[in-house]
């Protein structure tokens, strides 16, 4: 224990000094090469943090989630972008224990020696989920994403071959992670709202925002507004069933 600590406050050091000296640029060009280096090492990351951490976050999550009587189709995926929130979450609370911290600390000696990449993962862990609506499509698999809340725009390339497709228009709600050059993935497949609730989640999602940031971080008050949009969604869910089944 004495020399896994030894190592993540050699990391922590490490990356501060990285970020002191060099930062990498979200809207700078990268090479192709980097890009899918950038990929493999988050996809990397990914796999430790599933193994690692999914076993002691899943059975709260997995209350959050059942409370909300989500539909059993979105029940994973709102499960696992839940975990990703708690991962980034506990990085942004307390760097030196979290599990981006213990995986530097095994790759220590990899990572020391291209500090683009430690620079790149820094920003990366600062991020956290956000609500977005699909502006525009050139196919299923590349698209343009606002923020709702800021509206920012965002060019999307989603590199898993089993995520849904996007309608434009549609709310979505997931975490971005930049590749450089303006283009950004989402860590896992977004949680698609129903299309139909879209109008109504667009005018509450500004207004429960306001609510919730003034006494909570921006991590803390995604989950009270993702918390009102399920509930919202579910609602309409449900009218327009009873509609259906009254007919």
């Amino acid at each position: 224990m004495i020399e896994v600590k030894e190592t993540v406050d050699k990391v922590v050091d490490f990356v501060q000094s990285v970020t002191n000296t060099k930062n990498f640029r979200p809207d700078y060009p990268v090479s192709d090469e980097l890009r899918h280096e950038l990929m493999e090492i988050f996809r990397d990351f990914m796999n430790y943090a599933l193994k690692r951490y999914f076993h002691v976050f899943a059975p709260i999550l997995e209350e959050f989630v059942e409370e909300h009587e989500t539909r059993e189709e979105k029940k994973d995926i709102l499960l696992h972008n839940l975990f990703w929130w708690r991962i980034l979450y506990d990085s942004c609370q307390n760097f030196s224990e979290s599990c981006m911290a213990d995986y530097l600390a095994e790759n220590y000696i990899r990572f020391s020696k291209c500090p683009a990449i430690i620079s790149w993962l820094k920003v990366s862990w600062k991020v956290f989920p956000k609500f977005y609506y699909v502006g525009y499509k050139y196919n299923d698999r590349f698209f343009v994403v606002v923020d709702i809340l800021t509206e920012k725009t965002f060019d999307v390339l989603v590199c898993d071959p089993l995520a849904i497709p996007p309608e434009k228009g549609e709310i979505m709600m997931g975490t971005l992670i930049t590749l450089g050059d303006g283009l950004h993935s989402p860590i896992v497949d977004f949680y698609h709202f129903d299309y139909e609730a879209t109008k109504e989640i667009a005018i509450h999602i500004p207004f429960y925002f306001e609510k919730h940031s003034k006494s909570s971080t921006m991590q803390e008050a995604f989950l009270h507004i993702l918390s009102a949009m399920l509930q919202i969604e579910k609602l309409i869910f449900q009218e327009n069933h009873d509609k259906n089944t009254s007919k």
